[in-house]
């Protein structure tokens, strides 16, 4: 765990999982962030200062994603993020601001610019949905575990839907994904639905914990998740 304490945008100290190496540096957590604080509206990025040992002084562009406190669908999208001079950074979105406070989930890697070396691929490895039925399908999937780190990505073919299975919770049971992985992700649950003037996507968050996915809808979601629901990430493992 690293704990950053000095950052722009008048936040508090935040904790993040972390794996380092001068090649890949995985992090993981949430950062909360106050639109109305004098030193966000003065900020034209958001950047947290890194131990002055972190293992990678600076990065490509990797990603990051705002959740916004929007009623029920708690409306959100990608945000560029990337380590620059020992700062962890990120772009700066208004778009939800005024519905107070909001967060940012980082469940990232982080590669070193303008590598010019050798790459291997890391293998697959599958994954099987215990309680598959008729609310969990996955349509594409990939899985990748190391010693260290999980990546995980899969966008669904059948998925809870709050219309016909209402709000939960629901667990997602896997066989062969890694039991030490404890991490929170947001879960874009937008199906097929596009509501009239939305920006961003419908998220709600979701747990991986002891190798399964658990989640709920908040009250009165009720065109969310379905066909096309998906996450992306990266976890540090132990």
């Amino acid at each position: 765990m690293i704990t950053l304490t000095t950052n722009n945008f008048g936040a508090g100290s935040v904790t993040l999982k972390d794996y380092q190496r001068s090649s890949l540096c995985v992090l993981n957590g949430k950062i909360t962030v106050d639109p109305i604080h004098p030193d966000y509206i003065t900020a034209t990025r958001l950047e947290l200062d890194l131990p002055s040992d972190f293992a990678m002084p600076r990065s490509a562009v990797s990603t990051a994603i705002l959740v916004s406190n929007a009623p029920i669908y708690r409306f959100g999208t990608v945000l560029h993020c990337w380590i620059e001079d020992n700062k962890l950074c990120l772009e700066k979105l208004t778009a939800w601001d005024s519905f107070g406070f909001y967060d940012i989930h980082i469940n990232a890697a982080f590669v070193t610019r303008g590598y010019r070396g050798a790459f291997s691929k890391t293998p697959q490895k599958d994954l099987t949905i215990l309680n598959a039925g008729d609310l969990f399908r996955f349509n594409v999937y990939r899985y990748v575990e190391t010693d260290s780190i999980v990546y995980f990505i899969a966008t669904f073919y059948s998925f809870p839907t709050y219309y016909d299975n209402g709000q939960g919770p629901f667990t997602m049971q896997l066989s062969g994904f890694a039991t030490d992985v404890h991490v929170e992700i947001p879960l874009i649950v937008n199906g097929d639905t596009i509501m009239q003037q939305q920006k961003g996507s419908m998220i709600t968050i979701g747990t991986f914990e002891n190798g399964n996915l658990t989640f709920s809808y908040p009250e009165n979601g009720k065109t969310m998740g379905g066909y096309n629901s998906f996450f992306n990430f990266f976890a540090v493992r132990g």
